[in-house]
């Protein structure tokens, strides 16, 4: 996983190597929106500022999007240099947009990267479609949902046909951490 990252962020990871890391300072709206939570300001409030502000900057995004994965426990993170800056879910690790113009409603995750592999569909219970992919759990963004061939049983993913289940704990069925927190087991 860390031959994936960035150069000078292995590099930084070895020059640094003990650098803690953070918990509840980034989160991945269910669009597929980054959001910095800065709990440091003057006057924090969970309730008021606990959702963040969306990070815009291209450069930022794509930095990010280069260098997001996951730990054994299924806590998601962003190597920021030496820092892991793990990431709150609101949904899921992935959010996937369906390409409806390619042939099989073939999926791509908000940083862009293409879905070859998808394992399994389920329905979670608030109504959303989860996949499991070759690259990890993923949603697929509500505004796709009207694009695909879905029924009460079943869903069309790139190019195959799945079974639909009901999924009650989508943490629990695809093994995801969606609020990774200090003391929880990597």
């Amino acid at each position: 996983m860390e031959s994936d990252f960035d150069d000078h962020v292995r590099a930084a990871m070895r020059r640094w190597p003990d650098v803690p890391a953070v918990y509840g300072w980034l989160r991945l709206d269910r669009r597929g929106g980054w959001h910095l939570v800065q709990r440091d300001a003057p006057g924090f409030d969970e309730a008021t500022h606990g959702l963040g502000s969306p990070i815009r900057n291209p450069q930022i995004l794509a930095f990010i999007a280069r260098n997001y994965a996951a730990d054994a426990a299924g806590a998601w993170f962003w190597q920021n240099g030496p820092q892991r800056v793990y990431v709150d879910l609101e949904s899921a690790p992935w959010i996937l947009r369906v390409r409806s113009d390619l042939p099989g409603s073939c999926l791509l995750t908000h940083t862009g990267l293409p879905v070859d592999q998808v394992d399994g569909a389920w329905i979670g219970p608030e109504g959303e479609l989860l996949v499991a992919t070759g690259l990890g759990p993923g949603v697929v963004h509500d505004l796709d949902l009207g694009g695909l061939e879905l029924d009460a049983d079943t869903v069309q993913l790139n190019g195959h046909t799945l079974s639909l289940e009901p999924c009650d704990d989508p943490q629990r069925t695809l093994g995801f951490v969606r609020r990774p927190r200090s003391g929880q087991p990597d």
